[in-house]
């Protein structure tokens, strides 16, 4: 059987023996178990409804991310399901929730701001060139470097998702912890900067 024909043969990554078969490309998919928390940590303000939305997403991250290592790590029966299906899950989920807003009537992007559209614009190409760099046909492919293409595809998504997540899930224009005033003291006093 030729690499390609392998679990993860076709991400560039030399496929060795042990725990991590592909130890990179395995590691680095833990960023979408970050991207994962922290978009959990980021939903504990929101409304019930948005907060269930932002859980699921954070949850299918988690899962992406799991799944991926255990595709790229010792690939157990069943890895190629869990690596596909929770990424297959979060691309609907994205593309269906302005759809079903929209339908609503409600804000179908509530965290949207130029310079989070910026920034997810950017995660995405890197994203992109970093998946077709990572293929084992791409001339970027060394399977024996330590620098895959791939395992960056992994890093750049998820900051790509955690990025969405902000987009969809988070209202720009409420005001942020930083943004609301400081109460002033009970004894009627004005605080000071500096103080």
């Amino acid at each position: 059987m030729s690499q390609e024909d392998q679990i993860g043969g076709s991400d560039c990554e030399e496929i060795g023996e042990g725990l991590l078969v592909q130890p990179v490309n395995a590691l680095s998919s833990l960023a979408f178990v970050a991207a994962g928390i922290a978009v959990a940590v980021r939903a504990r303000g929101l409304d019930v409804a948005m907060k269930r939305q932002a859980w699921f997403f954070a949850a299918l991250l988690v899962l992406t991310g799991l799944g991926s290592v255990i595709y790229h790590g010792p690939q157990w029966p069943g890895a190629r399901f869990m690596h596909d299906a929770p990424i297959a899950v979060i691309v609907i989920q994205s593309l269906v929730t302005p759809v079903w807003r929209l339908v609503r009537k409600q804000p179908v992007l509530p965290g949207w701001t130029p310079k989070r559209g910026a920034t997810l614009v950017v995660a995405w190409v890197l994203a992109a060139g970093s998946f077709i760099g990572g293929r084992t046909d791409s001339p970027l492919c060394d399977p024996d470097s330590v620098a895959q293409p791939h395992g960056s595809w992994h890093l750049v998504a998820s900051i790509g998702f955690f990025v969405w997540s902000e987009i969809l899930f988070h209202d720009a224009s409420a005001p942020s912890k930083r943004d609301r005033p400081v109460p002033a003291p009970p004894d009627g006093t004005e605080r000071s900067g500096n103080g």
